[in-house]
């Protein structure tokens, strides 16, 4: 990235002012692992009767792409080639991403002062994928079927001894995330409508309707439209959120190595419940001399959440809650 000077070398960097890049690194057993790469947005300085403080505020590279505009005309592309020639359009540097091919197919367009951020965020949902700033500071694309077939091995939790432990865990089970009726259109296409009637007869109509994808004909459009079905026809319980407990366990490599977009195994007894998630976010907290990592996590798609071959988690429509 081009803007601001570099801040990990040199006398400039000692400077510091707002949107100076700014990283904060955890070293463990020799390793050094990145946490957070961003920008500081803000330093108020705070007065009291004995010392001056500030407490920096920061953003991420999300607030540079939503303060740039774009313009100019596009071909019809691959989704992860259009966020390539946006990120490119604005001067973010190549070897800055990390950005997937993608599955579907974008359409010409023209664009006229339009944010960055929005039209990435426009093509993120047409390829029904994911779009964020890693801890390393890229800008990272991932199409929808990133990580078919992910290695659980050092990503598994649990309060049975196989895992990882935890300090605590949200389970969740509600209709609030329940699609049964979808409407997609494309600029100068047709209505494209999926339709679950049995989740329809069980829960009533649940209805959302969108225009505008920016997908580059009607088949795609019908795919979006069954993904959606596919992934919210039927509520699940599913595991919201997970507090580790590397101050027990110590495998903080497991955990520092952890980003947005990757696989992760929580299993929770109790509720005979083990669940393939993707991680939707990390933070960090320092509570009582402590350090916790919280992860919010989503029951993936493509992979279930029974343990196959297991005795106990692989019994489905018995003691196993699946995640589609």
């Amino acid at each position: 990235m081009p803007w601001g000077d570099d801040p990990w070398g040199g006398a400039e960097g000692l400077t510091i002012l707002p949107m100076r890049r700014i990283r904060i690194q955890a070293v463990w057993d020799n390793n050094t692992y990145p946490v957070y790469y961003g920008f500081i947005e803000s330093l108020p300085v705070m007065f009291n009767d004995t010392d001056t403080t500030t407490q920096v505020s920061l953003v991420d590279g999300f607030k540079v792409l939503s303060l740039a505009f774009v313009s100019g005309d596009f071909p019809e592309q691959a989704s992860g080639a259009r966020v390539a020639a946006i990120l490119d359009a604005i001067g973010w540097l190549a070897a800055e991403t990390d950005i997937d091919v993608g599955v579907t197919t974008v359409p010409t367009i023209t664009l006229s002062n339009v944010s960055a951020l929005e039209h990435i965020q426009q093509i993120e949902h047409a390829e029904a994928g994911r779009f964020f700033i890693g801890r390393d500071g890229k800008a990272v694309f991932r199409d929808r079927t990133a990580q078919v077939n992910p290695d659980l091995t050092d990503r598994t939790w649990a309060d049975d001894g196989t895992g990882m432990s935890y300090r605590d865990i949200v389970i969740v089970c509600d209709d609030e995330l329940i699609l049964n009726d979808v409407h997609l259109t494309r600029d100068g296409g047709e209505e494209q409508v999926a339709s679950d009637l049995v989740s329809q007869n069980q829960y009533g109509i649940r209805s959302s309707a969108e225009t505008g994808i920016q997908l580059s004909d009607d088949v795609q459009v019908a795919d979006r439209a069954d993904v959606t079905l596919l992934r919210y026809s039927q509520p699940i319980q599913r595991l919201a959120q997970l507090i580790d407990n590397a101050m027990q366990h110590e495998r903080w490599d497991r955990v520092l190595a952890r980003e947005l977009n990757d696989y992760a195994l929580a299993i929770e007894t109790r509720t005979a419940t083990a669940q393939v998630s993707t991680i939707e976010g990390i933070s960090h907290s320092w509570p009582a001399s402590e350090w916790w990592v919280t992860l919010d996590m989503s029951p993936t798609v493509i992979e279930q959440a029974g343990i196959l071959d297991d005795a106990t988690y692989g019994l489905l429509d018995s003691t196993a809650i699946l995640a589609r």
